[in-house]
């Protein structure tokens, strides 16, 4: 069972419930202990004097506000909470406010709030209804650590959550810290209805559980390939920025690899469509049928037999939709074992490709 990470009450208003803070979310990275390169030997940190270079006991440091000119301001850590505010540990309520009406840019940390005993459950149990029927959150500060935090607190279930905020000074203005702000361009009719499409297709209800953190499996396959004495595949490179001229036809594949129907041609004067272009077909309509707003498919509809769209004529099409799915070192154990040349300095990209080509003709041959 989790500790605590700080005790205290909870008030808003008149009434007040005492606490237990929590919390809400765990780091699981994978931490690398510093050692001294062709020895098993641990490299530690050390606090030194900086003119003296002798080891300081941590009792014998004390915070120093730099005046410039090796003048210091020296501050006890004692007298920081001494001025603390909220000494009385409360988080105290000043408002309540939709949710949704704070920008996520303002949103820090998470923590459950739960109450410090049974006997505490019945006052705590009435603000965690009052704010999910009126549905909104408390806003409040508190004192942890030797710093105050801004707070929003809301209902999740049966239990409080705490999300600390940044204050308003420490969120910085796009216009000052971007070398110039992006200018929003007239964007082209026919690109817009096809990305707006394209969002349609891949959107999807919300379900963090079928998200991982893929580079965190690539270090552990790093470990184990390193363990094992096994040759150390190099990540791909990322893909390069789309040219303008090509954008149409960027949108175009990525419809057809999501499984949807390529948009319609650009209407001529008389209102029909050109019936021309790469294989885009529309459907059935003459008016831009195809165009975002009508392409929505429902969510649940069912996959390919490999586990993703395709179109039924385009064998290659769907190997290399299978061979997309896997990762880098598994398309180079395949590379590997058609000993192909030249594996080891393929990108994902290139892999995929040669994997493509070496795969349609024996396909053909055993059918």
């Amino acid at each position: 069972m989790a500790r605590p990470i700080w005790t205290g009450a909870l008030s808003f208003g008149l009434v007040t419930v005492p606490v237990r803070l929590y919390s809400a979310t765990e780091d699981h990275t994978t931490h690398f202990r510093q050692i001294q390169r062709g020895t098993a030997d641990r490299v530690r940190m050390r606090r030194v004097n900086e003119r003296t270079g002798e080891e300081v006991a941590f009792d014998d440091i004390v915070k120093g506000y730099d005046l410039g000119e090796e003048q210091y301001v020296i501050i006890e850590p004692g007298e920081l909470e001494e001025i603390a505010p909220g000494r009385s540990r409360v988080i105290e309520v000043s408002a309540f406010v939709d949710l949704a009406e704070v920008d996520p840019i303002y949103f820090s940390s998470t923590y459950y709030l739960a109450p410090r005993g049974e006997e505490f459950t019945q006052i705590y149990s009435l603000l965690l209804e009052a704010l999910e029927d009126s549905q909104r959150a408390a806003v409040a500060t508190f004192v942890m650590r030797g710093k105050e935090y801004l707070t929003t607190i809301r209902p999740a279930g049966n239990v409080l959550e705490m999300h600390t905020l940044h204050y308003a000074d420490e969120v910085r203005d796009p216009a000052v810290e971007l070398p110039e702000l992006p200018e929003r361009t007239q964007v082209d009719a026919e690109q817009l209805a096809a990305a707006k499409q394209l969002i349609d297709l891949l959107s999807t209800e919300w379900n963090p559980a079928e998200y991982r953190d893929s580079f965190e499996d690539r270090v552990h396959e790093l470990i184990d390939a390193k363990r094992a004495g096994h040759e150390v595949v190099t990540a791909a490179e990322p893909p390069g920025a789309t040219n303008v001229i090509d954008l149409m036809e960027a949108l175009r594949r990525s419809l057809d690899r999501a499984g949807g129907p390529q948009p319609a041609q650009p209407a001529n004067e008389d209102g029909n469509g050109d019936g021309g272009g790469d294989g885009g077909g529309t459907n059935g309509s003459s008016n831009g049928g195809a165009r975002a707003g009508t392409a929505r498919r429902p969510k649940a509809a069912p996959a390919a037999a490999d586990g993703r769209a395709g179109h039924a004529g385009s064998g290659r099409g769907r190997s290399r939709e299978k061979l997309s799915d896997l990762t880098k070192s598994e398309l180079y154990s395949k590379a590997a074992d058609l000993d192909i040349p030249g594996r080891s300095s393929m990108t994902r990209e290139d892999l995929i490709d040669v994997l493509g080509k070496v795969r349609a003709p024996r396909k053909r041959a055993s059918a």
